[in-house]
């Protein structure tokens, strides 16, 4: 299964990312949580962050459920009754239930140094190939953007 196609952000990374489609984004946006200052200002480093999440659980480290459930909380209630609904063959039922029903801020949380550097390369890498194709304002969009096209380069040349 392509993970990448399960992202609520899916449609903005296959777009021209222009003014609609940057309209559209943020209309995804649960306005009530404050952690959605990432989803809103930061896609390429929400969705890196989903992507690698996403894939530590499905391939069995719980200890990334925290971490996902805040990116869920980013998004609509519509959105994420949507990317649930579409995770359903990817993962087990209950945790499904878990992800839906729980509050992240009950969950209890355990530090992986691991996974957090894991992250942080992730980030910096671009692994899932996204292209951000406006100004990229950060550091680690930069650094994406330069192993994207690096990447590209290779793989045209293969």
């Amino acid at each position: 299964m392509n993970i990448s196609k399960l992202s609520p952000l899916h449609e903005y990374w296959n777009s021209e990312q222009d003014l609609n489609d940057e309209t559209n984004r943020l209309l995804k946006i649960n306005p009530s949580e404050t952690a959605s200052n990432l989803f809103r200002n930061e896609p390429y480093k929400w969705e890196n962050l989903y992507q690698s999440l996403l894939r530590n659980i499905n391939s069995g480290d719980l200890t990334s459920i925290k971490g996902f459930s805040i990116l869920l909380s980013t998004i609509s209630e519509k959105e994420k009754d949507i990317v649930l609904n579409s995770l359903k063959d990817l993962l087990e039922m209950g945790l499904i239930y878990k992800l839906r029903n729980d509050n992240y801020q009950t969950m209890e949380s355990s530090k992986n140094l691991y996974t957090a550097l894991r992250l942080i390369f992730c980030i910096l890498t671009n692994p899932y190939e996204l292209e951000i194709k406006k100004e990229q304002k950060y550091i680690y969009e930069k650094t994406g953007m330069i192993f994207y096209h690096l990447r590209k380069l290779f793989l045209f040349n293969k």
